[in-house]
């Protein structure tokens, strides 16, 4: 009796283990954002969100804020720690930090500006330390050091001192509490702290969080990890089996039944509002450190996490979570099945089991915990399938039945890939079983399975099967084609025709066959194709056009008509419009990658509950929760810098407190627009959305009135840059939309890029009176010009007139010098011919002379002789016409410029005769011609010319005739 007891306690214990130890069977996606991201310190210390989803960070390092892509870092003046953040109505950001305490101011251009109310402290109560609690209530707000609170009201701060020691502030439902050391919990009313519960359970423990719960009633955890209910001033301890006395710094409520817990020990858990923990998400959860030292839940569910070094976003109130087997060693999800309320998960190692919980809408949300199927592990169990009402598994092993909580063997030895039943009527006898090698035959009968055996055929792995209403039956295979097979009327063997790119499919690869709405098709690199048995040939499938072009490698249709498939990273649903009978495809970015890769599988019950084979075993979608929860989303400029010279931040992303609205930037605002000098010409932008989490998969559209004509075309890209803009007015517009098409309101930018000094009023006023001037100017150069123009054409007329006049004088010149050569030639011809005929004469003057003398000598004085004197008489007459040598010489000297004179001055000692050879020579006369005139021999002449020489002094290189041409 004994030993039952005892075995019985054993196993209560372990029971009662197991129940505690269940968890929520989903996981939310955990982000981490890591110290070189946000570029911070390595503690968080509180953690807030303003009116237009901006998260703000009290850090180690100073304030960060995160918008959704941008971190940024404000530091305090004395770089200290932020230990506390409150934010107002009026989005103002009030800081504790140590030794200081004040708040940020936004400004447009320079971010947030901080000012200090450290002055504004009395005197006596300046020297605190760390500021951990700050919050607002009406008009005031509230700082808590440890030895006084400091309350700001306008511009003044009223100190309220510590009794022994202030522990924890906080407010709740417009009412501020406080806990003192040695007073307990107060409660701040007309303007002075009164006792709440003096006795506090929790003596010298700290107060971690307040939380308002609704209907007077508060939760309050304590540093040590225990949570309490207050109400009507009474403290009920919630016992939660997180109760172990560990560092628990902050809390925040999820919704109006749970709530998230910080601890230093196990990451976050979270609880409900009984004190039990349905949920921990640690380091294998997704967290990359578990000392938690802050938590917040912002307006989208999401939880932020400050550990060490790291800042955590958890999409807890997402509609997508993970299922994760086995959380010690991940194994690959190959497909999912509900079978008698358990949930079967097939993966890469073995098939993995837990209890969905009766009467959940997302099962996701089940508290169960997964169990390995014994004797289903050592290899790949590749599909599930429940077939006339029996769970068959199809194994790298072979074909197994699933039997409660056991394996029972069909057909082992082969790996299985598919079942294909080959009726439609209930029970199924006969089915097809894709294996590694070929077909086989199941048969049921009576309630049990059995193989027939291997049919005869093609030996091929078959793991894609469907049979079509003509009852043929379809294979594909990725890297070969489509396999149309044709069974014996036995059954017994088959046939398969390989189908590729010359029977109509675009390509002998990528090729894929599924059964959608009762109809085969096939999923090819450019969309659906169905096979038209008219003319055998395989065609775009016309009802399917929506996923034209689309590399689909599953399809599977859901019970409402949607037809939900993968990409090679992508999974997404074609929602049917049945009004319209279309598709209009939905993408899962926040999957994106998760899935498997080669082995894709999607199990969809109903809209609530949507199974995605992944990486990490499943995912589990809440098809209809995604749709009706999801948020519009909001398109955020976060910074504008301008280039010229140097860059310069001309907007910091933050909405302005006191000038502009919360809808959009300061100088969006007319008649409040930014202007800038003409040096900076290029300009940066940077926009974003305050979507965290699981839901920061967006893309943006942005355009520059003034510059671009169209909208960009949708991408991630989240930066966009502008160079060389000229002059002008300009206004950027950003618009963000999520993946079910839902877009924002146009956020917009306006600011006006001033012209260059050259471009202003008073420059083309000045150009205005330079071009009038420049006119009359430019008229009376015209006028000078042309009477420039006029004098030049009248001198150039003069000119030519003279050229012309000249050219006559040239030509009557010419004219006369060739008239003068002619006449210079025919009086040297006549001259010649003179000197020849002067000569003659004077030479027959000569020898009449001689003929006179002998004549003379007979004359003997005696008259008688009548005739001799007549001869004598006639011999004077010829003398007397003969002229003699001076006359000759006269005449010569006329024709030839004084040519004898000349010579005869240069040379006296010439005798006549010299100067007659002379003569002749200047006449260019030969020495033959010469020597007739002479009456001598050619000899004769040669030697005179030759005396003559020497007269001259003639040197001996110059000729005797160039001489005499000199002269």
């Amino acid at each position: 009796m004994r030993c039952f007891a005892i075995l019985f306690f054993i196993l209560f214990s372990i029971f009662s283990n197991t129940l505690s130890a269940q968890e929520l069977l989903g996981l939310p996606l955990v982000y981490n954002y890591g110290k070189s991201v946000y570029q911070g310190g390595s503690r968080t210390w509180d953690i807030k969100q303003d009116s237009h989803g901006i998260m703000y960070f009290g850090n180690s390092e100073g304030l960060l804020t995160f918008d959704g892509r941008y971190w940024k870092t404000f530091s305090l003046p004395n770089h200290t720690n932020i230990r506390s953040v409150w934010i107002d109505d009026e989005d103002r950001i009030y800081v504790g930090g140590q030794g200081d305490f004040g708040y940020f101011e936004r400004s447009p251009q320079f971010g947030l500006v901080y000012h200090s109310l450290h002055d504004l402290v009395p005197e006596g109560y300046r020297n605190f330390a760390d500021i951990w609690n700050t919050v607002g209530v009406g008009q005031s707000v509230f700082f808590r050091g440890t030895n006084a609170i400091f309350e700001l009201k306008g511009q003044k701060i009223q100190v309220h001192p510590a009794a022994a020691e202030w522990y924890y502030m906080g407010q709740s439902d417009g009412i501020l509490y406080a806990q003192d050391k040695s007073n307990g919990l107060l409660e701040f009313r007309d303007n002075k702290w009164n006792p709440y519960i003096k006795d506090l359970p929790f003596k010298d423990v700290k107060i971690a969080s307040m939380l308002s719960l609704g209907k007077g009633r508060l939760l309050l955890s304590t540093l040590n990890n225990e949570t309490y209910s207050l109400q009507n001033r009474k403290l009920t301890i919630l016992r939660t089996q997180g109760g172990d006395g560990s560092y628990t710094p902050s809390i925040g409520k999820i919704d109006d039944s749970t709530f998230v817990v910080g601890n230093a020990k196990e990451g976050c858990q979270i609880r409900s509002l009984n004190g039990k923990t349905i949920q921990k998400i640690g380091v294998r959860e997704g967290l990359q450190n578990k000392n938690v030292t802050s938590v917040f839940v912002d307006r989208q569910k999401n939880i932020w996490v400050g550990t060490d070094n790291v800042i955590s976003v958890i999409s807890y109130g997402s509609a997508i979570r993970y299922l994760r087997p086995n959380m010690e060693n991940d194994v690959t999800g190959y497909s999912t099945l509900l079978f008698n309320n358990r949930l079967y998960l097939s993966s890469s190692n073995g098939v993995y089991y837990a209890g969905i919980k009766e009467g959940l809408t997302d099962q996701s949300r089940s508290p169960a915990f997964f169990s390995l199927l014994p004797g289903s592990d050592g290899g790949e169990a590749w599909r599930l399938e429940q077939l006339n009402g029996q769970l068959l598994l199809g194994h790298n092993k072979g074909l197994f039945q699933i039997t409660d909580h056991s394996l029972k063997p069909v057909r082992q030895g082969i790996g299985t890939w598919k079942l294909l039943p080959l009726s439609m009527v209930y029970p199924v006898k006969e089915s097809l079983i894709g294996t590694y090698n070929g077909l086989e035959l199941l048969d049921f009968n009576q309630g049990l399975f059995s193989i027939k055996g291997p049919l005869d055929g093609p030996s091929d792995s078959f793991r894609f099967l469907e049979q079509d209403e003509k009852g043929t039956i379809w294979a594909s295979h990725p890297y070969r084609g489509i396999y149309r097979i044709t069974l014996s009327d036995d059954k017994k063997s088959y046939q398969a025709k390989l189908c590729n790119h010359k029977d109509g499919l675009p390509a002998d690869y990528q090729n894929y066959v599924f059964k959608i709405k009762n109809q085969v098709v096939f999923a090819t690199e450019k969309g659906l194709y169905r096979y038209d048995y008219k003319i055998n040939r395989f065609l775009p499938a016309e009802q399917f056009v929506a996923f034209k072009d689309l590399t689909i490698r599953y399809l599977k249709d859901d019970q409402e008509g949607n037809v939900w498939f993968c990409t090679r990273k992508m999974v997404g649903v074609g929602r049917f419009d049945s009004k319209l009978r279309t598709y209009h495809l939905i993408n899962f970015p926040e999957i994106e990658g998760m899935n498997t890769t080669g082995f894709e599988h999607i199990y969809a019950i109903d809209q609530h509950n949507i199974y995605i084979g992944a990486e990490k075993g499943a995912i589990h979608i809440n098809y209809d929760k995604y749709l009706k929860h999801s948020v519009r989303p909001v398109a955020m400029l976060s910074q504008t810098i301008a280039t010229g010279k140097r860059d310069s931040l001309i907007y910091a992303g933050f909405f302005s407190n006191t000038f502009e609205s919360k809808e959009q930037p300061v100088n969006a605002k007319k008649g409040n627009v930014l202007r800038l000098p003409s040096i900076f010409n290029s300009f940066r932008f940077s926009f974003s959305s305050p979507s965290y989490g699981i839901n920061q998969h967006l893309e943006f559209s942005y355009k520059l009135l003034g510059y671009d004509d169209e909208w960009s075309s949708w991408s991630p890209q989240s930066e966009k840059a502008y160079t060389n803009l000229s002059d002008g007015q300009y206004t950027f517009l950003v618009r963000v939309r999520n993946n079910l098409n839902q877009q924002s309101d146009v956020a917009e930018y306006r600011f006006i890029v001033l012209p260059p000094w050259y471009k202003t009023l008073l420059a083309k006023m000045v150009y205005f009176l330079l071009a009038i001037l420049a006119v009359f100017g430019l008229i009376h150069l015209r006028k000078i010009e042309r009477h420039k123009q006029q004098l030049k054409h009248e001198q150039q007329l003069a000119q030519l007139r003279y050229i012309h006049q000249l050219e006559i004088e040239k030509n009557e010149k010419e004219i006369v010098k060739l008239n003068n050569e002619k006449l210079a030639h025919e009086v040297m011809s006549k001259t010649k011919e003179l000197a020849s005929t002067s000569m003659q004469l004077l030479e027959n003057s000569g020898a009449l002379i001689k003929v006179k003398d002998e004549i003379a000598k007979l004359d003997t004085g005696d008259h008688g002789d009548s005739n001799l004197k007549r001869i004598h008489m006639l011999l004077k007459d010829i003398e007397k016409n003969s002229a003699n040598w001076n006359q000759f010489a006269s005449h010569f000297d006329e024709l030839n410029d004084g040519f004898l004179n000349n010579l005869k001055a240069k040379h006296p000692a010439l005798s006549r005769n010299d100067l007659k050879v002379c003569a002749y020579l200047k006449l260019h006369f030969t020495s033959k011609q010469i020597a007739q005139l002479q009456n001598i021999t050619v000899r004769g002449v040669e030697i005179h010319r030759y005396r003559l020489r020497k007269k001259l002094q003639i040197e001996t290189e110059l000729s005797l005739n160039e001489y005499l041409n000199t002269i």
